[in-house]
């Protein structure tokens, strides 16, 4: 048992880049494993990940701007299009929720295998993370295929991929506390669930956050919600790849902050305690 905190410790010390070299091969292992068996048995297969954000962009589409009659900001085109508004958002939010709601099955779903052959947990964990990437990285490509089809693209299109992957960041970061709460109490999963359900209204995803009102009951309403952490992420990819303009080195460096610190502490707080949660599975 100290021996294998002690070993945890090194591999915080050491850093994560040494870890995560030294294991590649195990990580895209976990991750192309991941891959094979989400869509299994499934005639449509990978093409899920494609139908079920386009249904989604379908559904609220109609209800906000439709029956609401919501608005989006003029696109870099000129052009007012509530579905490519909407997609740039939600393909931030499906890549930051994904990590968090995955991140609680990590331990359970390797606690078998790793009473059979010692491995580090968090190479099944990146490779998760690496296999949400991969599904992200296919939703942003319908992304840019739908913008250049409706000639809404341009050279700020290129900082998607980078504002996206600032986004994971955050999210597994998040994860790594997430991960190891829920090991201790189950409870967490469900509360984890409630808050992301009410995190996807309260930021502007759906609707252009003009329709926010500036004050409510005296507080900063507009201000709290453009200054919350995700909308930083989800206004970022929404200036690149929908409005076509570059965000601000501001905004580049509230996600730098945001993303690299959450990651490091997370990381740490899952690095010191693995080992023993590993135990307890």
């Amino acid at each position: 048992m100290v021996e294998a905190q002690k070993g945890r410790a090194a591999v915080t010390r050491r850093g994560l880049i040494t870890a995560a070299s030294k294991y590649a091969p195990l990580v895209r292992n976990f991750a192309r494993r991941e891959l094979k068996s989400r869509y299994k048995r499934s005639l449509l297969g990978w093409t899920w990940s494609m139908l079920s954000p386009l249904s989604t962009i379908l559904v609220y589409s109609l209800v906000f701007s439709v029956f609401f009659r919501a608005a989006p900001p003029a696109a870099g085109n000129g052009s007012q299009n509530f579905a490519m508004f909407l997609f740039t958002g939600l393909v931030v939010w499906l890549f930051f929720a994904g990590m968090i709601n995955g991140s609680m099955g990590w331990l359970g779903a390797i606690g078998d295998l790793r009473r059979k052959v010692f491995f580090p947990p968090e190479t099944a964990i990146f490779g998760s993370a690496l296999a949400l990437a991969v599904q992200s990285a296919i939703e942003a490509a319908v992304l840019l295929i739908v913008m250049l089809l409706v000639g809404n693209i341009g050279v700020s299109t290129l900082a998607l991929p980078f504002i996206l992957a600032l986004a994971g960041i955050f999210g597994l970061g998040i994860g790594f506390f997430v991960c190891v709460l829920n090991t201790y109490y189950r409870d967490v999963q469900y509360l984890v669930g409630i808050i992301l359900n009410a995190l996807f209204f309260l930021v502007p995803i759906v609707y252009p956050i003009g329709i926010i009102p500036e004050q409510h009951w005296g507080l900063p309403i507009r201000k709290v919600v453009e200054w919350n952490p995700v909308n930083q992420f989800v206004a970022a990819a929404r200036e690149s790849a929908y409005l076509l303009q570059w965000p601000s080195l501001t905004r580049w460096g509230i996600l730098l902050l945001y993303s690299f610190a959450v990651f490091g502490l997370g990381w740490r707080f899952f690095a010191q305690r693995s080992m023993l949660l590993s135990e307890d599975m």
